[in-house]
């Protein structure tokens, strides 16, 4: 019999480290012809730049960046003949992989739990693949700085990076649940209690920890630091499944989060502690593979990589891996339906036909929403296990999945139809906290954008493939209709957009609707071919901005710093980015201040960690209250009314994204809301018609909120909508409305003011004295929200210029009872 290895052996002549030539060698597997354009020209590209110690490589979603960095990595071993550790999100992906690289030939050994690492790639004569966790663990067998002796490898590839950022930071977190650990969860709580006290969110800690909100807050940075000797001494041996981040934690509490929820109390490290794995930190190698998202800051945030190398990642012009998708997004559709309803409608007709339909929403209980209409799959096993179904085509739902925005591939008919309902919200309570910290700026802007670009990606998956995409919900129409949100998209997702954009406005009623999603699904030539077409004209290269890593860089130098010791650097490190003259958004300003107020607490420096803290909460109000309150800066006095609202209309891509913001404002000014939610719904509605707002009330301090006129005229709003129509105002109510005045005249020389409050009736009780105060009846606040409705929408169905626009909104005031000096209109005094 011929020996066919011992033939192979003699003839064979030193390994090629030549990626490309790699290729040309090994055995091709069915369906793998030669290299997609775009992989060649990345695999070129990488080759010259090897031996950098940080690249990032952007492909396509089924632009193949599995194969392109298996070549890489066996290009490695060949090039050092050191280990090569290939890293994975997922289980998933671990065998996807390891599949992949047996059908190329190239030999590839799985990380197994429980045995040593494979003595094949020890030797450099394998590559390892395993998940992100088999590395970044406490008693990692790769090994920990300080503990087990690390094991060197010639590099280190992190496929999916721009999903791993989570997974990471899961790696250096520690949860105590308040279920199965319930005394250790309400005795950290109780350690705090005082310090919330100390803040005035004291009804909001008791609320939180008692179960009766869903919000998360941080404990007050002083309060960790003077109680962490005591909470060590709790939370060892704490928490299911946080035995393997303990040892990473335990001797760095000062360089944690501690946030406190409902559900959980969490210890997380401010940053992941990545420079704790000498096989990941000292790789002369560290290739991150990611799809094209828009931003790579997080790279560099979350595994201190050179941004220097980030900003010159490899990418290609091939459009080869973009899949074909028509995105529409109903709520923003001319004429009047119910889009919930015609998408589940929708939904249950493409399942009808066999074609997988499926729902990404943001949470559990958005899920319950869509329940009527379709399965909730709950849990990772159930995901799990209705993904295969779709991929085996055994059931085509529809299929409801919740915070599912990465990590299932549903290609072919699995998916034709994908609904994304809502906003992508955090999965855990750090993301969820830093969402609500820095909303409104450019770093949650970006993570959103980011969310929404691999959401839209579950649905089709790399060339030849094609789906439709509704994108549903009035918060998530209005934030891609913003054009400063559009503008963070990929070029790819822009152009299809804008595509949607222009088939949406020759879409006429529901009916034309669904005759227009059908012509995607059945291959309609004029469609496809204006696609193709479309797409080759639009995608262009990204032009990239070499700042947009400073505030990233300047996060991971200063926590360096601080984990060394160096607390002066880190704290003149964020003073630098935070004053620089291209200076970042307000909330990221403040977060920034607020690190350097935490790490100078840390150091000692208590008066300038507290000058610090109050810097940061003046710049971002969402932040830490400081222990003492900064001196209170006063609005500006409004433009012109219509200059005012013209201004919003200019920043939406899509007039209508306004409206649907207006709507879900609207959406909360009712008597079921929360009282934070009608608040804050106040506030946003004064700014929608043209006023200058806040919320104000600190400690009993100001009013709930504020609206400032552009007639040097202000209402103190105080809300008392969850009351019920038979209780009339009372004297200590109308107290507090009072002494918000008070606080306002002391605050705002030169202007007149009107006490007004939100509340059911027009009825005080005698005691109350509230003659001269105002009622803003709920009846006559639907009555205000209706009229502005009607202005708003008028202005956004205007096929106006952005110059021209100022004039007719203008001339619509002049006629309305929104009209800045008109708004006493709704107004009413009480009566006993």
């Amino acid at each position: 019999m011929v020996d066919f290895n011992k033939l192979r052996s003699q003839s064979q002549r030193a390994a090629p480290v030549d990626p490309l030539e790699i290729f040309r060698r090994m055995p091709k597997p069915q369906g793998i012809n030669d290299l997609y354009t775009s992989q060649a020209e990345v695999l070129e590209a990488w080759f010259k730049r090897r031996n950098e110690r940080d690249t990032v490589v952007k492909l396509h979603t089924g632009g193949g960046k599995t194969l392109v960095g298996l070549l890489m990595a066996q290009s490695t071993l060949n090039d050092l003949n050191e280990p090569v550790l290939y890293l994975a999100p997922t289980t998933q992906l671990v065998n996807q992989t390891l599949e992949k690289a047996r059908s190329l030939g190239i030999t590839a050994v799985p990380y197994v739990p429980g045995q040593p690492l494979a003595d094949d790639f020890v030797n450099g004569k394998a590559i390892m693949v395993a998940s992100y966790k088999a590395l970044f663990n406490g008693f990692s067998k790769f090994g920990v700085r300080g503990s087990r002796m690390p094991v060197k490898v010639g590099a280190v590839i992190l496929d999916d990076a721009h999903v791993a950022f989570s997974v990471v930071r899961e790696s250096f977190t520690m949860e105590v649940s308040s279920k199965s650990d319930e005394d250790k969860y309400a005795a950290l709580c109780t350690l705090f209690r005082a310090a919330f006290n100390d803040i005035d969110r004291l009804g909001t800690f008791d609320d939180i920890v008692s179960g009766n909100s869903n919000v998360v807050v941080e404990v007050p940075y002083w309060a960790w630091h003077e109680q962490i000797d005591a909470a060590r001494e709790l939370l060892r041996g704490a928490g299911e499944g946080s035995s393997y981040a303990w040892p990473l934690l335990r001797d760095n509490l000062h360089l944690c989060h501690a946030l406190i929820s409902s559900k959980t109390f969490t210890v997380t490290s401010v940053l992941p502690l990545v420079n704790s794995f000498p096989t990941f930190s000292d790789a002369p190698r560290r290739i991150y593979m990611s799809a094209t998202i828009a931003d790579d800051s997080e790279i560099v945030r979350t595994f201190d990589a050179d941004p220097r190398h980030v900003n010159e990642a490899l990418t290609s012009r091939s459009l080869a891996g973009i899949s074909e998708r028509m995105i529409l997004i109903p709520n923003l559709m001319k004429f009047d339906f119910n889009a919930t309803d015609v998408t589940k409608a929708l939904l249950k007709q493409i399942a009808g036909n066999n074609l997988g339909a499926v729902v990404l929403v943001p949470s559990n209980f958005a899920a319950q929403a869509w329940e009527d209409a379709a399965e909730f799959a709950e849990g990772s096993d159930k995901v799990e296990a209705k993904v295969q179904e779709l991929q085996a085509r055994s059931t085509s739902g529809p299929v409801v999945f919740a915070n599912r925005y990465d990590g299932i591939d549903l290609p072919g008919d699995s998916c034709r139809l994908l609904v994304m309902e809502g906003l992508p919200a955090g999965a855990s309570d750090y993301e969820l906290l830093r969402a609500a910290t820095l909303y409104g700026g450019a770093t949650i802007s970006r993570m959103l954008a980011q969310r929404i670009e691999q959401g839209i990606g579950r649905g089709a998956r790399g060339a030849g493939d094609h789906c439709v995409v509704l994108l549903s919900g009035s918060d998530l129409a209005s934030w891609v209709a913003k054009d400063a949100n559009f503008r963070l998209l990929t070029s790819a997702t822009r152009a299809q957009l804008d595509m949607g954009s222009t088939v949406s406005k020759e879409v006429k009623d529901v009916n034309d609707l669904a005759s227009t999603i059908t012509m995607s699904i059945s291959r309609d030539t004029g469609w496809v071919e204006y696609h193709a077409d479309t797409l080759a004209e639009n995608v262009k290269q990204e032009t990239v901005d070499p700042k947009r890593f400073d505030v990233a860089a300047a996060e991971r130098k200063a926590f360096n710093n601080w984990t060394d010791g160096y607390y002066d650097k880190a704290i003149a490190r964020l003073d630098e980015v935070a004053h620089a003259k291209d200076a970042p958004d307000n909330q990221t300003r403040g977060w920034l201040f607020q690190l350097a107020g935490r790490i100078a607490h840390n150091w000692g420096q208590n008066e300038r960690s507290d000058e610090l803290q109050r810097s940061a909460f003046s710049t971002n109000r969402n932040l830490l209250r400081p222990r003492v309150m900064p001196p209170y800066r006063a609005l500006q006095m409004p433009n012109m009314q219509s200059a005012a609202i013209a201004h919003q209309l200019r920043g939406y891509r899509m007039r209508r994204g306004l409206l649907q913001r207006f709507e879900q404002v609207a959406s909360k000014l009712n008597a079921n809301a929360s009282a934070n939610q009608f608040e804050q719904a106040l506030a946003d509605l004064g700014e929608l018609i043209g006023l200058s707002t806040e919320r104000h009330d600190d400690g009993g301090e100001g009013p709930d909120v504020l609206w400032l006129l552009p007639t040097k005229v202000a209402l103190i709003l105080e809300a008392k909508s969850r009351k019920l129509d038979k209780n009339p105002l009372t004297k200590e109510e109308h107290g507090q409305l009072l002494v918000a005045q008070q606080w306002f005249d002391k605050n705002y020389d030169g202007y007149t003011s009107l006490r007004v409050v939100i509340h059911p009736t027009n009825k005080a009780t005698p005691a109350a004295a509230a003659h001269e105060s105002y009622a803003l009846t709920l009846d006559r606040l639907t009555a205000l929200v209706a009229d502005a409705r009607v202005l708003l929408t008028e202005l956004c169905e205007s096929q106006l210029t952005d110059i021209e626009l100022e004039g007719q909104c203008q001339q619509l005031l002049e006629h309305s009872s929104i009209r800045a000096d008109k708004l006493m209109e709704y107004l009413t005094f009480f009566v006993e």
